[in-house]
């Protein structure tokens, strides 16, 4: 994927998954919350406008620190600017923390196996399913918070099985494309394509509203997520690191 499409992708990620806050250092987006969701508290280098690459990094490195937060920067593979900045942040002692494939596909997608409810904005029960299913309180508060910046109309989309809240997933209306996020099956449901009808339900929806372009991103090492996307036709557009400096 050329570097303007990517540049594309990552801006409407940026929209359709909003931080908190965002400020500018130098040209670089830094994007800032609550300092458990990685790409929204982290440095998008995508463009730099500065004079000096080591002092624009003292001064992210003061923006995270005057907020109480490790200071973190998330590069996309070969499209950082500068491109050597990925040495100078390990000479910094910079430790990555994810590695983490973004994948597109284009075109409608088959039928969902199961009912799906879908709603163009977050609801109660969906906020339900997040916040069981997060990592910790402070992970689930802050895809919670984040949950209500998305752009309303989107698609969440919500699975019950028997009544009980099963699975849910989101696709972003974001531009000029969608994005899938928050997808999430409670434990005792998972391996029952669950997670496969809410891809394709929301994403149906997103079809319907005109959207023809739609991506996601997935850790690496998340095996079961990346065989269900490329099932589904999703295929590896690029790939980005986020690093972390610990001191």
């Amino acid at each position: 994927m050329d570097l303007s499409a990517i540049h594309r992708i990552e801006q409407a990620t940026a929209l359709g998954w909003p931080a908190a806050r965002m400020d500018r250092i130098d040209g670089w987006q830094v994007f800032s919350g609550l300092g458990y969701v990685g790409r929204t508290n982290s440095c998008w280098p995508l463009s730099y406008e500065g004079s000096s690459v080591e002092a624009s990094i003292d001064r992210v490195e003061a923006h995270y620190h005057a907020l109480g937060l490790a200071p973190q920067f998330k590069l996309v593979t070969g499209g950082a600017d500068p491109l050597d900045l990925k040495e100078r942040l390990d000479r910094r002692g910079y430790r990555v923390v994810s590695q983490v494939a973004v994948m597109t596909r284009e075109g409608p997608m088959a039928a969902p196996e199961h009912w799906v409810d879908i709603e163009p904005k977050v609801s109660a029960d969906f906020i339900q399913i997040v916040s069981e299913t997060s990592h910790s309180g402070g992970d689930g508060q802050e895809r919670v918070d984040i949950l209500g910046r998305v752009p309303n109309p989107s698609a969440f989309g919500i699975v019950r099985q028997n009544g009980v809240l099963a699975a849910a997933g989101l696709c972003t209306f974001s531009g000029d494309s969608a994005g899938i996020a928050a997808m999430r099956t409670q434990a005792s449901f998972r391996n029952r394509g669950l997670a496969r009808s809410i891809l394709r339900a929301v994403t149906g929806r997103a079809y319907e509203a005109g959207y023809r372009l739609f991506w996601l991103q997935v850790e690496t090492n998340n095996a079961p997520a990346l065989h269900l996307y490329e099932n589904e036709g999703f295929a590896a557009a690029y790939q980005y690191q986020t690093v972390r400096l610990e001191r």
